[in-house]
């Protein structure tokens, strides 16, 4: 009877321990650190617009950004910078009131996109062919993640590391479609990393979609970044990083 009663315990401990193990994290909001080598980027360029800036800025532009994530649906926005010297936008990738919000559930986004003014772009989501490592990971914020890669814009390299700990398939910006949440990114392109410092759970956060702002198509957001990057360079330079940053 003794082993009996010790079997049944031993038991009841077993099937009690997944049960455990299944309570994912549903909501909350996570703070990525997005780091941006501005001096790589210019070197790359190699020209004397870009050379004559080199001396003058910082080699680093470091931002926080929030990620909050409830219901299947996420909002990515701007919170601070780390920056001590101003530094443009058009160099640093950061436009403060930019946001991006995402419905996983139906497939959509509504994006507020600044361009001289407040414009709200709504779309499909980007279907993003993802590769899965078999066994390439590390550890973010105190998550396991796993690594996955895919090609957007035809040439630009996502490298993207997420956990199954937290099932909501998103992340920062417009990426998404992986089993589970996105702690990590490498654009090599861009020159910039998005890293995971922080996770703040919060049953009560709310996701809405940005609604102030005058209703744009992407072709109208494309052309308006074209002519953006020529007014700041005087020729198409740095065009297509605009685009990528805008619709990454």
């Amino acid at each position: 009877m003794k082993y009996l009663i010790t079997f049944l315990a031993l038991a009841v401990l077993l099937t009690a321990i997944p049960v455990h193990a299944q309570k994912f994290i549903t909501s909350g909001t996570v703070e990525y650190e997005v780091k941006t080598n501005i001096k790589k980027g210019l070197e790359a360029e190699d020209d004397m617009w870009s050379r004559a800036l080199l001396d003058k800025i910082p080699a680093f532009s470091v931002n926080y950004y929030n990620f909050s994530f409830q219901d299947n649906k996420g909002l990515y926005k701007f919170d601070h910078t780390g920056d001590k010297q101003k530094i443009g936008s058009w160099l640093s990738g950061v436009e403060e009131d930019n946001i991006w919000y995402n419905d996983y559930g139906t497939q959509k986004y509504t994006n507020l996109i600044t361009i001289d003014n407040y414009n709200i772009v709504e779309g499909d989501l980007r279907k993003i062919r993802w590769k899965l490592s078999p066994t390439e990971t590390t550890v973010i914020a105190g998550f396991n993640c796993r690594k996955a890669s895919a090609v957007l814009f035809d040439s630009v390299y996502i490298f993207a590391y997420y956990t199954e700990e937290i099932p909501v398939t998103g992340g920062p910006m417009g990426l998404h479609g992986l089993p589970g949440l996105i702690l990590g990114v490498t654009v090599p392109r861009l020159y910039t990393s998005w890293i995971a410092t922080s996770l703040k759970l919060d049953p009560a956060v709310a996701i809405k979609p940005p609604s102030k702002g005058k209703k744009v198509t992407e072709a109208f957001v494309m052309n308006a970044l074209n002519e953006y990057g020529k007014r700041w360079t005087g020729g198409s330079k740095f065009t297509n990083t605009l685009i990528w940053r805008t619709f990454l």
